[in-house]
């Protein structure tokens, strides 16, 4: 009565006649504890002496003793005695740690035996002690990364669904395996590897897997890891690659974006057909992240991708798609980009986006640009060159990447400073680790520019201790949503320069921002400021690159990894 009294009150307590096991067990000699835990009646041991006795087998090295008495114990749960399958479904629950610590064989038959006898059970006290062992077991199998028992928890929990869907339904969500999966990916892509084990439990429920597979292909940025990523996904077969194509055409958009990438990669065919009348719906932030996508998709067909949704894009993101076609190396894409080098510019385009075509063609070594590109370098009106000088230096280097002679002779009667090609245009490194690589050095300035946004409700004050012609690092104390257009004023202390950029992947120290659309005037005075006070980091070679190397930002004259 007290006991029943203390339990109602919520307050556990040893009952009587546990104490009085516990103090029994510990008078019996070695010899009769072992013919006891290995014999029927071992479910009548409390499941801590059972505990003490195998640990004390374990670290005498006699391992094949010890899972004898534990495989014995769990057996108790096929007892015919409703009392000794209590026992035992309250003993495995406590020894669970020590069941996934032994044999994983040994591990996955427990996991097996309670699940059956679970769906079995008619008693519904002893289903709800049954469904706790389960769970516990289940829990620690995922806590150790023993797989192959996960998978075997997987299995069962669709048994009891089939068998008990009410137990069944109310037990998937305390194990949480679904929820888990990003845990398994990012501990494989750390290590390089992914596990025999992981791939089966993978191949079991393809359908979520392919959601966080998708939706980490979605965040890649090295090679490797987008490597190892496409090969889980082709452990999931025709039903995990059906349902992103499902997601692709009906779900949310950002559901859909995030399976752009990984299909792009497997299933360019229905992303050409189903991707355009999906852009058609969103808008300019929703573009931003397929373009990314598709670049860091590591497909080889992404710039012709990119060529065909070219039209469909918010006029912000072009510029951005261009670059991307550049260092994809897309030959397709000759005709269209010498168009616009040539001044023929899509409905809301700047000359920004002219820019642009003009570096892709160099990057590209486009056979037949040399007209353009000269006449855009050479071009006088009257007394004066009759474009811009920022137009000209990218002609110039674009032009010394098709026919070197050539620069080498019009440079010097340019009228353009030497100083305006210290900054130069990178090409994409086909044995970088990277995917999104960087078009231009970037500069380590020697004192952060201070700089304010102009197109917020409350602007923020930033500071930009490293830039490149393309965007940069910036440090502030608000917070910047990544995917938000900001325009930003750089005060150098002279005249302020003025662009327009996107904010990407934040963290608590620093805000990386991209360009996407610039007055021309004002790219010339970045690139000038961008001589004065900066000097380019060290370009490291590929070996050198670590995927898994910190980012470091300078603050306030240190640097912190």
């Amino acid at each position: 009565v007290y006991e029943e009294k203390m339990e109602r009150a919520g307050i556990h307590t040893q009952s009587h006649m546990e104490v009085l096991a516990h103090e029994f067990w510990s008078q019996v000699p070695e010899e009769k504890k072992k013919s006891v835990l290995e014999g029927p009646d071992a479910w009548c041991v409390p499941a801590m002496r059972v505990r003490e006795h195998v640990d004390g087998l374990l670290a005498r090295q006699e391992t094949e003793a010890a899972e004898k008495i534990l495989k014995n114990y769990a057996n108790g749960i096929k007892n015919k005695n409703a009392e000794a399958r209590r026992q035992t479904a309250m003993g495995l629950a406590e020894l669970a740690g020590l069941y996934a610590k032994s044999s994983e064989q040994l591990f996955v038959d427990t996991i097996r035996g309670i699940g059956l006898q679970l769906a079995e059970e008619k008693d519904s006290q002893l289903q709800s002690l049954m469904g706790a062992a389960f769970v516990r077991l289940s829990q620690e199998a995922t806590k150790s990364r023993s797989y192959a028992a996960v998978q075997r928890s997987v299995e069962l929990i669709d048994y009891l669904e089939s068998e008990r869907p009410g137990s069944g339904k109310s037990l998937r969500p305390r194990i949480g395996v679904e929820n888990r999966l990003p845990e398994f990916i990012e501990e494989s892509l750390r290590s390089g590897n992914v596990p025999s084990g992981l791939k089966d439990l993978l191949r079991r429920m393809p359908e979520p897997a392919a959601d966080q597979v998708a939706k980490r292909f979605s965040r890649v940025a090295f090679r490797e890891d987008c490597e190892l990523l496409v090969s889980m996904m082709q452990v999931l077969g025709p039903e995990g690659l059906e349902h992103l194509r499902k997601q692709l055409r009906q779900g949310s958009q950002t559901t859909a974006i995030d399976t752009v990438g990984i299909l792009a990669r497997m299933d360019l065919e229905t992303v050409e057909k189903v991707l355009p009348d999906r852009m058609r719906e969103w808008k300019r932030t929703a573009h931003d992240r397929v373009v990314r996508q598709i670049a860091s998709s590591g497909s080889p067909e992404r710039g012709r991708l990119l060529l065909q949704l070219f039209d469909l894009m918010d006029s912000l993101i072009r510029p951005l798609a261009v670059d991307e076609i550049g260092m994809s190396g897309e030959k397709s894409a000759d005709m269209r980009l010498l168009r616009i080098a040539e001044g023929d510019l899509p409905k809301g385009s700047t000359d920004f986006l002219r820019l642009k075509a003009i570096e892709a063609l160099g990057r590209l070594r486009t056979s037949g640009a040399e007209s353009i590109l000269r006449k855009v370098a050479e071009a006088r009106k009257a007394w004066r060159w009759a474009n811009p000088s920022e137009l000209r230096v990218v002609a110039a280097q674009a032009m010394e990447k098709i026919d070197s002679e050539w620069a080498r002779d019009f440079i010097p009667r340019s009228g353009l400073s030497v100083a305006d090609f210290s900054i130069e245009l990178l090409d994409s490194d086909p044995n970088s680790s990277a995917i999104r690589q960087r078009r231009y050095p970037r500069m380590r300035l020697e004192h952060s520019m201070s700089a304010t946004t102009t197109n917020l409700k409350e602007n923020v004050r930033l500071e930009i201790p490293e830039m490149a012609l393309g965007g940069g690092v910036a440090v502030c104390e608000q917070s910047l949503h990544p995917g938000s257009v900001v325009d930003i004023r750089f005060n150098s202390g002279q005249k302020p320069v003025k662009a327009q950029t996107i904010v990407r992947d934040a963290n608590t120290q620093a805000r990386a921002f991209e360009v996407v659309d610039m007055d021309l005037e004002e790219r010339a005075k970045l690139r000038k400021l961008l001589v004065q006070l900066g000097s380019a980091q060290k370009l490291t070679t590929a070996e050198e690159r670590s995927r898994r190397g910190t980012r470091t930002i300078p603050t306030g004259g240190k640097e912190n990894s």
